[in-house]
């Protein structure tokens, strides 16, 4: 079966060629031309993959050049961008595809009102990258994974998957990946406000100033997830437990803020992902289907969300170049805890 990687950025380009690598059928999908153009030209170059750099020469197309009908699918593409891709798919959507969000947020919601939930597969991804050029990626190092049906259940497809995944790192089936995705949504109240400033995500998390105002961030998306239900699971690799940060004292959960950091001192890349879209790639972030669920998700289960609405807001206004990114920025969150 021929794995399409729907979205070569940073993710997609690393398990695709893991993937590639471990002797998988694999086409690379985007929208970039110049991205398609050298990787069918020169290759895929990722940078420090397991400690070396890693070039493949595999099959590179845009979306309207995929002739085939899908197998199975690895969805890399931003969150703002999964409506799209999915129509785009569409036509080639066969009774056998599978498609696997490897996406921030809760996008298995909208790929499942295209192809059932039963076909729809989450992932966690809780290691990273960064694309550095056309071609070229950046690997930023070692994390599990975890992948899971919407209903929990445990198939032979999500086994294959699991198989496939094992390739790029060890990879662990859950039957709750929501509480999982769930966690990583409440964890990106600190990459999203790390794209507010200048400083390191580890300089982030140990500013003393900041670790209130993130701590009450953390804080106020746990009670949303909690008000719908949503049994949150702990992300072992970064060190961060949403549900015990919400119920310990407040001077305990503040000193978690190191070992948290601890988490990224090792990887190549020094900032979050959103602060390269505003930073380097001059484009937006995944804000909305971050922080906006969170706001969005309190309003429906009547939970207020004063600091979430206020990041998203600012981070609107960085995008839009109203502000600088300046580390001030998320001190403006002071006044509201």
């Amino acid at each position: 079966m021929t794995i399409t990687v729907y979205g070569s950025g940073a993710i997609g380009a690393i398990v695709g060629t893991c993937s590639f690598l471990s002797g998988e059928d694999v086409i690379f999908v985007d929208r970039v031309t110049e991205h398609v153009d050298h990787i069918n030209k020169y290759g895929l170059l990722i940078s420090d993959l397991k400690g070396k750099d890693v070039r493949i020469n595999p099959r590179a197309v845009e979306p309207n050049e995929l002739e085939e009908e899908l197998g199975l699918v690895f969805l890399c593409v931003k969150s703002q961008d999964t409506r799209q891709a999915m129509e785009a798919m569409l036509p080639k959507i066969g009774l056998e595809s599978i498609v696997v969000s490897l996406q921030n947020g809760l996008n298995e919601e909208i790929i499942s009102e295209y192809i059932g939930s039963r076909r729809t597969i989450g992932c966690l991804v809780d290691w990273g990258g960064a694309y550095m050029g056309p071609g070229h990626i950046q690997y930023s190092g070692d994390a599990p994974m975890r992948i899971g049906t919407i209903d929990g259940s445990i198939t032979d497809s999500l086994r294959h998957i699991r198989s496939v995944l094992e390739n790029t790192n060890e990879t662990t089936i859950t039957p709750n990946i929501t509480g999982y995705l769930w966690s990583k949504i409440i964890w990106g109240n600190s990459y999203i406000s790390n794209a507010l400033g200048t400083s390191t995500s580890v300089c982030m998390l140990e500013n003393d100033r900041n670790r209130p105002i993130l701590l009450a961030l953390f804080r106020e998306s746990t009670r949303v997830a909690h008000a719908g239900s949503v049994k949150l699971e702990p992300l072992i690799e970064h060190n961060f437990d949403p549900t015990a940060l919400l119920h310990m004292n407040t001077k305990e959960a503040l000193n978690k803020f190191v070992r948290m950091a601890d988490s990224f001192r090792h990887l190549k890349t020094t900032h979050s992902g959103p602060w390269r879209d505003i930073a380097v790639r001059k484009r937006p972030t995944e804000v909305d289907y971050i922080i906006g669920h969170i706001v969005k998700k309190g309003m429906e289960y009547n939970v207020p969300t004063p600091l979430n609405s206020r990041l998203m807001e600012l981070v609107k206004e960085v995008e839009r170049g109203e502000l600088d990114q300046h580390d001030d920025n998320l001190l403006q969150l002071e006044n509201l805890l």
